[in-house]
Parts: C-alpha cells; sequence; structure tokens
C-alpha cells in the first residue's frame, strides 16, 4: 500500500516496473533518466554509483532490470534523498544514498570503487526559467563539469564503465575531459526524430580500456507523428538495454 502524501505523487515508470515518489512541485524525472539508465551494461552481482541521483529513478531503472545489484546514489537536496531512500524501499530495492556535496570530500565513499558509475547532471549555465529551488538546483551547473566528472572517475574501477548523459553542445567538453582517462568510448546521439539534430548525447567510456573511440549509430526517439520508436518503446515501458533493443 502507498501512503498518500499531498505534496508528491507516485507515478509508473518502466511500464509499471518502477512505481517513482517524486514532488507534485519541483524536480520531477524525465526520460533522459530511463535513457542513460538503459545505457549502462551492468551484470547481476555488480555495484553502481548514481551521482546526482535525485529521487533515485536511474539506479532504480537498472535494478529493475538487473537483479541483485548493490546500488549507491549521491544527491545534495536533503528532499530529494528522503524521496530516494523512500523509492528504494517502495520498489524493495538495495539503494543506498548518501547526502553530500560532491565538490567536497565525501567521507561514505572515501576509497570506494565501483564497477560502473553513472550521471545525469545539471546542464545549464545560467538559471532556468523555473519557479521551483529545487528545480533549479537539478538543472543548474554549480559544481563545474571538470569537477564532476573527476569526482566520478575517481570511484569507477578498473575496466568499470562510465556513462554520462548531456547536451550535445557539451561534447567536445566531455571528450576533452575523458582523453587519456577511459577508453572504449562511445559516443551515441540522441535523435528526438530521424533528421533532426540530437538535443542529448550519451558519452560511455571504460577505465583502463585500449579499445578506440566509436561514434555510434545513435537511437531514434520519436517517429516523425510524434509516436515513439518500437526500439524507445521497449527501453521507455518494458526497460531493455539500449544495447540489446539494437542488437
Amino acid at each position: 500500500m502507498i501512503n498518500k502524501d499531498e505534496n508528491t505523487t507516485v507515478d509508473d515508470f518502466l511500464g509499471g516496473l518502477i512505481k517513482l515518489r517524486q514532488p507534485k512541485i519541483g524536480y520531477r524525472a524525465t526520460s533522459d533518466a530511463v535513457m542513460v539508465a538503459a545505457a549502462v551494461p551492468a551484470k547481476e552481482g555488480e555495484t553502481i554509483l548514481d551521482v546526482g541521483c535525485a529521487s533515485g529513478i536511474v539506479g532504480l531503472c537498472i535494478g529493475a532490470r538487473v537483479p541483485n545489484l548493490s546500488i549507491t546514489g549521491v544527491e545534495i537536496q536533503p528532499e530529494l534523498v528522503e524521496l530516494a531512500c523512500q523509492n528504494a524501499a517502495l520498489n524493495g530495492q538495495n539503494l543506498t544514498v548518501i547526502e553530500a556535496d560532491i565538490s567536497k570530500k565525501v567521507p561514505e565513499l572515501h576509497g570506494i570503487q565501483f564497477h560502473h558509475v553513472v550521471t545525469n547532471p545539471p546542464f545549464y549555465t545560467e538559471t532556468p526559467a523555473r519557479q521551483s529551488r529545487q528545480v533549479e538546483m537539478a538543472y543548474k551547473q554549480v559544481v563545474p563539469l571538470k569537477k564532476w566528472i573527476d569526482f566520478c572517475l575517481r570511484h569507477l574501477r578498473a575496466k568499470g564503465t562510465f556513462t554520462i548523459i548531456h547536451r550535445a553542445e557539451s561534447v567536445p567538453e566531455i571528450l576533452s575531459l575523458l582523453n587519456g582517462r577511459l577508453g572504449g568510448i562511445r559516443l551515441i546521439p540522441i535523435w528526438p526524430k530521424q533528421g533532426v539534430n540530437p538535443k542529448r548525447v550519451i558519452i560511455q567510456g571504460i577505465m583502463n580500456s585500449k579499445k578506440p573511440f566509436e561514434i555510434h549509430s545513435g537511437f531514434v526517439m520519436h517517429h516523425h507523428d510524434d509516436t515513439r520508436t518500437d526500439e524507445a518503446e521497449r527501453i521507455m515501458r518494458e526497460g531493455v538495454s539500449l544495447w540489446d533493443v539494437q542488437k
């Protein structure tokens, strides 16, 4: 039974596989979180770190697809930390959430490295035209992208994967920050429709890998009539891995 709260809603993700409690007015999860979760190549029994986890949607989506994961989230906003903890219990998943500012030391993570580090960080350097302070904090880039990525890679073990979703115009900066630090880097454009320039990209790399750089063909979200493609529907409604739908 789900307790009611006039300040939150409980919404279905992945066709009901995930129940997510989130603010009625405030930061609410988008398709970006579902897409970046679908790109993480986790296997049963591995560890996941979600940096900037908000209400926990990315880790929960990965956990719905892969059993017996140990998932850790880091989030600066205490009200979102509380919601992420509630969502972990609501979905019966092994998600531990740490309230922390990643621009400072996070003692709970000292010396700990993970099989996979994933992040859907704040995108914008200007304050977005939104009323909610919570939304502003979730969208406005306060921690420089270099420091954000440095934190992520510090907690990535050898042969582990780092996965980030970001604005398409940030590709040069992100690739420059990863150059010489990760191998097997894949650039995956997310096309809103065929023939329309991507607004989002997923970039993924492997620690201590010698594999070459790869530009992926990308992923088309919608047909021209605005209905989802079959591949997008499988990811958004069924929780299928991005890599499985393109085999």
